[in-house]
């Protein structure tokens, strides 16, 4: 019975967040395809301040989704990885050789900062493991002069890239630090 309670209660918190979440902005078949793969939560800016835009291809990363804020100079790019037959086994190397990828090295006084996040941090987003990296992109990759890009990786889920890419750091970029996360992991009973 707590099961079927649990699962109801599941089924409904999923429907709402996600029906005002692909309500107000469309995503796209695939990226909502690989959402519901990968167990995560789509929470798009309530506040209709963000469009959405034709995701961006280049020889670095395929989005599979991009939002452009309306008002604020800054881009939101996804990136999702599903875990298949192969595991993830060393997400940090993934996550290290992605932003190794996408940061310039024209400029050498570029500098490239990568953050682990805390177990707390990680709590937030149901994820086991997670990263902050702050980079200049290559201008194959974007035209703006910032990305801070969040890494999300749950084991047998997948590895998860958000670009927040910008000219000048604002607060929208903080403010929209929690627009994807896992699912909460389910607890087995004991018995």
């Amino acid at each position: 019975m707590k099961n079927i309670l649990r699962l109801l209660s599941f089924s409904l918190l999923f429907f709402s967040y996600s029906n005002n979440a692909f309500t107000q902005i469309n995503v796209s078949k695939s990226f909502a395809q690989k959402s519901a793969k990968m167990d995560l939560a789509f929470l798009a800016p309530l506040e209709n301040s963000y469009k959405k835009i034709k995701a961006s291809e280049s020889i670095v990363v395929d989005f599979d989704f991009e939002i452009k804020a309306k008002k604020a100079d800054m881009k939101i790019g996804f990136a999702l990885f599903p875990e298949g037959k192969n595991a993830i086994t060393f997400p940090h190397i993934k996550v290290s050789n992605m932003a190794i990828s996408a940061a310039t090295n024209e400029d050498e006084e570029a500098r490239l900062v990568l953050h682990e996040m805390s177990r707390e941090d990680l709590e937030s987003y149901q994820a086991d493991w997670g990263a902050v990296v702050f980079f200049q992109p290559k201008t194959v990759f974007s035209d703006k002069d910032h990305c801070k890009m969040l890494a999300l990786y749950r084991e047998g889920k997948g590895l998860v890239y958000v670009f927040y890419l910008f000219n000048e750091a604002s607060e929208e970029v903080d403010l929209q630090k929690n627009c994807l996360s896992f699912f909460q992991k389910e607890t087995k009973e004991e018995e």
